[in-house]
Formats: C-alpha cells, sequence, structure tokens
C-alpha cells in the first residue's frame, strides 16, 4: 500500500480542558464544546466527554485506518506547541507539526527555538490572526509577514495558510500571490481547498480562483482538508466540493494537491475512512493522482 499523511490535523492536549484562552475569551468545556462570548461551538465530537483528542489517540487512529504519518497543525485560538513538541518526541516517525509565530518582539528567536522542538512548520489561520484582538491590519504582503516568510525559509521550514472564507477582508488574493512569488524557495501550503464557503456570488467565486491559482506556482500546494465542514449541508461525498477538486485540479496539476482531514473537528460530520474514500470516489484523480494526493505531495511539501 502506498504511503499515506493525513497533512492537515489538530491535537487537543487533556490539559486543554477547562483552560481559558484569555486573548479570545474562550474556555473548553466537557463533550467537545469550546464556549466563547456570544456562543460557543463543538471542535470535536461530542461523544468525547472528556475532550481530549491527543497523540495517542490520533495515532491509534491512523494505525486503524492506515495512515502512515500526519502533520499536526494549530493556531491563536488554540495553541498548544508544546504539546506538539511533545508529540513529535514520543512518535517522531509517525508526525510532523506546525508552530505559531506572531511579528512581536523576539518573534525570530521563539522561531528558531520551535524549530529546534522539532516543529518544521509554520502555521498562520488567518481568522485568528486577523481578529480585532490580534493584527487586524495585517496582509501576507504587510512587511511584518514578509519578514517572517523570509525567516521561514531561511530555517527551511514550510508556511501553512488558513486563507478564511472568501467573503472575509483578509482573503487577498493578490497580496498572497505576491508573497508566493517573493519567496520562490519557500514552500506554502494553502488549507481548505482555498476556502470555498462561500461561493455564491460571480465575485466570490472569482477571488477563489485567483488564490487557488497560486498553488500553480512550483513552491505552493493546496490541501484539501475540511471539506465535511465547509460542505456539510450537501452531505457525503460532496460532489461540489469534488467538482471544485476538478476544477484546481485542472489548473495547478495533481501533484500540487494535498489529502487533509482537519480531524477531530470532521469527525462530527464524516468517519474518517470516508475522508479517504471521498477522493477516490471523486472521478478527477486516477490512480498514480491518488498515490501523489494521499502521501507523496504532503511529503514533499513539508519534507517529510
Amino acid at each position: 500500500m502506498a504511503f499515506t499523511v493525513d497533512g492537515h490535523v489538530h491535537i487537543v492536549p487533556r490539559e486543554q480542558l477547562g483552560k481559558e484562552n484569555p486573548r479570545f475569551g474562550t474556555v473548553l468545556k466537557e463533550y467537545g464544546y469550546q464556549d466563547k462570548p456570544g456562543g460557543g461551538f463543538h471542535i470535536m465530537p461530542p461523544y468525547i466527554k472528556d475532550s481530549c483528542f491527543d497523540a495517542d489517540m490520533l495515532v491509534h487512529l491512523m494505525d486503524v485506518y492506515e495512515v502512515d504519518k500526519a502533520v499536526i497543525l494549530q493556531s491563536l485560538m488554540s495553541p498548544v506547541g508544546d504539546a506538539i513538541a511533545g508529540a513529535l518526541a514520543c512518535y517522531p516517525e509517525r508526525l510532523a507539526g506546525a508552530m505559531n509565530v506572531e511579528p512581536v518582539d523576539g518573534w525570530r528567536q521563539q522561531m528558531a527555538a520551535w524549530k529546534e522542538k522539532g516543529l518544521t512548520a509554520v502555521k498562520f489561520e488567518m481568522r485568528a490572526y486577523t481578529d480585532k484582538v490580534c493584527y487586524p491590519d495585517i496582509r501576507y504582503n504587510d512587511r511584518r509577514m514578509m519578514d517572517i516568510f523570509e525567516e521561514a525559509g531561511r530555517l527551511d521550514l514550510t508556511v501553512t495558510i488558513d486563507p478564511a472564507p472568501v467573503n472575509f477582508p483578509v482573503y487577498q488574493p493578490d497580496a498572497f500571490l505576491e508573497a508566493v512569488s517573493s519567496f520562490p524557495d519557500v514552500r506554502f501550503v494553502l488549507c481548505h481547498l482555498g476556502y470555498p464557503k462561500p461561493v455564491d456570488t460571480p465575485e466570490e467565486r472569482s477571488k477563489w480562483e485567483k488564490m487557488i491559482l497560486a498553488a500553480a506556482r512550483p513552491n505552493c500546494w493546496i490541501d484539501l482538508s475540511a471539506i465535511p465542514d465547509l460542505f456539510d449541508a450537501e452531505g457525503w461525498p460532496y460532489p461540489s466540493a469534488m467538482d471544485l477538486l476538478s476544477y484546481v485540479k485542472d489548473r495547478t496539476g495533481a501533484d500540487k494537491l494535498i489529502w487533509g482531514t482537519d480531524i477531530p473537528g470532521t469527525l462530527q460530520r464524516a468517519t474518517y475512512p470516508q475522508m479517504k474514500e471521498m477522493f477516490r470516489r471523486s472521478g478527477c484523480l486516477s490512480g498514480a493522482d491518488l498515490e501523489k494526493v494521499m502521501g507523496q505531495n504532503a511529503r514533499e511539501a513539508y519534507k517529510l
């Protein structure tokens, strides 16, 4: 069987239960519920009573469903850098991980320290990163971001971007294309199929189409995670998402597509096997394409 990599997963260590993120005002409660001012949401299935999805659970899930390696990502809303470092130490052959970096004094030293602990990517979830309590005026081609991208290249780190929904102000394809083009030696990964939700108007569709063109560049890939969340109203196997996948593949090639799931959150809407099987059923990926999408491309993008 071909080497399989889940290019987009998360962990929630047991000690997160009851812990508040003072910046965002979120508190993780039992049954996978993350409470926040104005109303919370589940970040994992409600049958997980202790709201724990740690590295041991992740690797066991991978073992059962024949996944060889996974890339653990995080965001400012759920920072778990130390837990990721611990996971990598326990499972160095099975897991890779990404750090958070903020444009504050000492960020270069922080980036180097996380790399020393084994984290080999830097993740930006732009919806959280540009929240009013963080950096609401920052953009991909902002000098602060460009400096971080340049340093990531120097340290041989992959830059992973969750671009936020297409109707968010931070969704700026021209600025992202400028950043990707400015650093041809830096590996970029764009998450969630470019986040095509919503794509309800011609303007939104145009913005999404322009964003995914970045993945046609030699140094950029696009991961296919969170399909069950983005297309939940349609249901498995998400034919509209597979149509968009076909569109992307025609413009970037199968060499630029990375399978990912965004578990544990997406386990609320689809099973892990379904998140593998839907791409095999898509009709737009050949057997050779699937080997690339399900593992080979992630190994290249993340240097696994």
